[in-house]
């Protein structure tokens, strides 16, 4: 059992130094997942309910939260797009099909944009911007490739 959590372990934490990586690359910031943070407590509560002793689970507890608490940010890198998970977190854009720009006003007057990337007919990542829309427009053009549309939908 405990040859498994040492491999577990290095597993997460080469993951961990992997989201680290990416999350040093954003240039521009998108909202930040709350529900990660949410997840990460509740699973905090849990494991320390546990009360296990063994240094490698607490090694691989700690790992977990943290993972979980750095994957709620999200954004995009000069050739990336850094979505929120565990998983397929870190997507290049040539497997973009297609982006929707929704350009939002809030009551507050600041302006936010809801861009949602196609990655397949079914399959898609929605990230939250607290930008305008052109700024958005300009910095996403040059990043992703030419054939894939840029659509503007406006909320009516």
């Amino acid at each position: 059992m405990n040859a498994f959590l040492i491999i577990l372990d290095a597993a997460l934490i080469c993951l961990g130094g992997y989201y680290l990586f990416w999350q040093s690359k954003i240039d521009v910031r998108g909202a930040y997942s709350t529900f990660q943070l949410v997840m990460a407590v509740f699973f905090g509560f849990w494991f320390v309910s546990t009360g296990v002793g063994n240094m490698y689970y607490v090694v691989f507890m700690a790992a977990f939260l943290t993972l979980t608490v750095m994957t709620g940010s999200t954004g995009l890198t000069p050739t990336r797009l850094i979505n929120v998970g565990l998983f397929s977190r870190v997507i290049p854009y040539t497997r973009l099909v297609g982006v929707t720009l929704t350009p939002l006003q809030l009551p507050n007057g600041q302006s936010m944009v809801v861009a949602v990337f196609g990655l397949s007919a079914r399959r898609f990542v929605r990230l939250t911007f607290r930008s305008d829309l052109q700024s958005l427009i300009s910095i996403l053009r040059p990043r992703v490739p030419q054939n894939i549309e840029i659509r503007i939908q406006q909320v009516q």
